[in-house]
């Protein structure tokens, strides 16, 4: 076998190994604003639910308003008329308790308008942070894109130049997934990756005749040394 096939099979690892490591770059790059834009989503979400309490507080102290003017009316009546002592004092009490009440739904929008307001500040900072980290993100994205594309083109390249039998047996092994890519080498008589046991024949005929072997273990393609 050619050993010029093998040159290209381990430029195809070099190549992929790199393009991996763009693809992690591209991908911390993009956290960075993603991970700023889930809170900026959750700050929200918590703003919309402080609105929505807000509301109900507004809506409850109103009926609270209207019962507190209807028990004041109405032992104002019953004091005008010269009316049941009994029923009187029970008037007062229920207006106590209206007002009582009344005072912590006051509190309660005081609490809800003064996280709003932070929620408000928060989000004006925040907004400022993405658009300075999406300067520094987006450039670097679409460099780490372009780069993406290249290795792609090239390898896509060196693929087509492979022989039918090198090209069919690592589109086979790639399909796989394999974790850290499809080759691997023979390390003190062994798999590099899974350390199954290489015999001496296997191992010539992989470094020595430059043969295309591959794992019976892993099945991941054998790299010869000197390739």
């Amino acid at each position: 076998m050619s050993v010029d096939w093998f040159l290209k099979l381990k430029e195809i690892d070099s190549l992929t190994k790199m393009r991996i490591n763009y693809l992690k770059s591209k991908s911390e790059q993009e956290d960075r604003v993603s991970k700023l834009n889930e809170r900026r989503q959750e700050t929200l979400m918590q703003t919309a639910k402080l609105k929505q309490d807000g509301f109900a507080l507004n809506h409850e102290l109103a009926e609270l308003e209207k019962k507190l003017k209807t028990a004041s009316e109405q032992k104002q009546r019953l004091m005008d008329m010269g009316g049941d002592e009994k029923k009187i004092h029970q008037y007062q009490l229920d207006i106590d308790q209206a007002e009582e009440q009344g005072l912590e739904f006051l509190t309660q929008l005081e609490e809800i308008e003064t996280q709003s307001q932070d929620h408000k500040t928060f989000l004006a900072g925040l907004e400022k942070t993405i658009k300075e980290i999406e300067v520094d993100v987006l450039p670097e994205v679409t460099k780490l894109n372009n780069e993406v594309i290249n290795i792609d083109l090239r390898l896509k390249l060196l693929l087509e130049e492979l022989p039918s039998d090198f090209r069919s047996t690592l589109q086979k092994i790639s399909a796989k997934n394999l974790a850290h890519g499809p080759f691997t080498r023979i390390d003190q008589g062994s798999c590099y990756f899974c350390r199954y046991k290489i015999s001496r024949l296997d191992e010539s005929e992989i470094d020595m005749q430059k043969n295309l072997k591959t794992c019976p273990q892993c099945s991941r393609i054998f790299l010869p040394y000197g390739a």
